[in-house]
């Protein structure tokens, strides 16, 4: 085989990797007439970065501090607003550096993240919060619950990653799930940063190809999910302004959480449940089982028949929610 073909190979895996949360298909135009919800950002100002936030669900509600997915922004509270508003939940996110509206910060990592969150959290007075953390939203809210134990009230990772420098499996599993980013990023950082700029044409500019390949890679649960059209729909607006301004946040975010982690889980001392999907296809659900089994006191529920986009299901929302409103005085 050609080196050639080998690379365009590697390149394809990594895009198949990468649709996670890919962007559902451009004639799926059902905001036509522009009345939706655009998101628009809020900003504060640090030092000399800016950084761009949300909030959505109930203003006078108990906050929650979301962390959203790669690619992805602040406009994954979006799905989550009825449901927030119907049982009083705050959600609050920020964009992380390079995706979305934040400024790009160099040598970001996922303890700077748990700075960010109590610096918003100061800004608004806000004392104690909770954390929801989905797929790549997952390792910077457990960064938090390390960091803060005092003002966080509990923690929840949905379809997240886990520690590889406390899992010794974590590289082999992605390998044999077909998912190559971290063994290109380790291996052949040169091509991996192409790969993602691929990603994101592709998202922009060929969105129904994106999709295309994204359902390939699926399970029927999360396939399902997507046939709504107002969902899928958001999936589109989501990416796309995940990764306006290039790819260089993307990047960094995927090789900080497949890094080993500047923290370890066993000093988490807050409640925390993981959700994990048996079908998920872009994270291994044995991740969801290590992080249970090395968190102190965690709490795994994993779901037989569930994929990755649990979040964007209303009926998982009730759930999400109903544990949410166990932590509240």
């Amino acid at each position: 085989m050609t080196q050639r073909s080998t690379t365009f190979i590697l390149i394809f895996l990594l895009l198949s990797q990468l649709t996670a949360c890919a962007a559902p298909r451009a004639d799926r135009d059902v905001y036509g007439d522009g009345q939706f919800d655009k998101g628009f950002a809020h900003f504060s100002e640090w030092g000399d970065r800016k950084v761009a936030w949300l909030e959505r669900g109930d203003v006078n509600g108990f906050p929650v501090f979301y962390a959203h997915g790669n690619p992805g922004s602040r406009l994954e509270l979006l799905f989550l607003d009825e449901k927030a508003l119907e049982y009083g939940i705050r959600l609050i996110v920020l964009d992380r550096p390079g995706l979305g509206q934040s400024d790009y910060v160099s040598d970001y990592d996922l303890l700077d993240f748990a700075s960010d969150i109590e610096k918003l959290a100061d800004e608004k007075g806000i004392e104690q919060f909770g954390l929801i953390g989905w797929s790549s939203g997952g390792p910077p809210i457990l960064a938090t619950a390390h960091q803060l134990p005092k003002r966080v009230k509990f923690a929840i990772s949905v379809s997240g990653y886990t520690n590889f420098g406390e899992f010794d499996e974590a590289r082999e599993l992605m390998k044999s799930y077909d998912l190559r980013g971290p063994e290109l990023s380790e291996k052949r950082p040169r091509l991996f940063n192409q790969a993602v700029k691929l990603v994101r044409w592709t998202d922009l500019q060929l969105p129904n190809f994106y999709m295309k390949m994204a359902e390939a890679e699926m399970p029927a649960a999360d396939r399902t999910i997507l046939e709504d059209k107002q969902i899928a729909e958001l999936f589109i607006r989501n990416q796309q302004e995940a990764l306006k301004q290039g790819a260089e946040g993307a990047i960094q975010d995927l090789e900080v959480q497949w890094a080993p982690w500047s923290f370890s889980l066993k000093d988490i001392n807050v409640p925390v449940y993981i959700y994990q999907g048996k079908k998920d296809t872009f994270v291994p659900w044995k991740f969801g089982q290590h992080l249970a089994k090395t968190i102190p006191g965690a709490s795994l529920m994993l779901m037989p028949d569930a994929g990755h986009l649990m979040p964007l299901d209303p009926v998982f929302q009730d759930e999400l929610f109903t544990m949410v409103l166990r932590h509240i005085d």
